[in-house]
């Protein structure tokens, strides 16, 4: 009995949650206007940086990109970040139970007009719908089936708006 009660702290300690919930996972984008780069391909720094990057200085810090695309008045850098899942999973007490299949690459997007990086998309992958009741990173939720971690801008509007004719 002891051993059991040892084993269920452990894990809740061990995944920080619990819980019972189904939900759905996949690609989220996030739309970023400032961001500092660190010296390696996809890594980012904590430094406040005043001016945009030029398309020399990211490629200098991250290398040559995996591809070079044009948007509107924009040109594109993209680097490659891993591959993207998509699926659903369960989480039933302290135990994640994944269902989840790759489904592409996941992207860093940089947009430069003139030469200058006007914004980042970043690719991820992120919680999309959950149903169920679980506790962890110092809170509790229920979900009902809501869109969950929705962020703060869309980034096609984004992209439309640092790439439009005019700014």
């Amino acid at each position: 009995m002891i051993r059991a009660i040892l084993v269920i702290v452990s894990l809740i300690i061990i995944s920080g949650c619990v819980g019972l919930a189904i939900g759905t996972y996949g690609k989220k984008e996030w739309a970023r206007t400032e961001f500092s780069l660190g010296n390696e391909r996809n890594q980012f720094s904590f430094e406040k940086r005043d001016s945009p990057y030029s398309d020399l200085e990211i490629i200098e810090r991250w290398g040559d990109p995996d591809s070079v695309d044009l948007f509107e008045y924009c040109k594109v850098l993209i680097y490659k970040d891993g591959t993207s899942w998509a699926g659903a999973g369960a989480f039933v007490g302290v135990v994640p139970v994944p269902l989840a299949v790759p489904t592409g690459t996941y992207k860093n997007r940089f947009y430069l007009r003139n030469n200058a990086a006007v914004g980042l998309i970043q690719e991820y992958g992120e919680i999309d719908r959950a149903v169920g009741y679980t506790c962890g990173s110092n809170e509790c939720v229920a979900s009902a089936g809501e869109k969950v971690n929705e962020s703060e801008l869309d980034a096609k509007v984004a992209v439309t708006q640092w790439c439009a004719k005019s700014l």
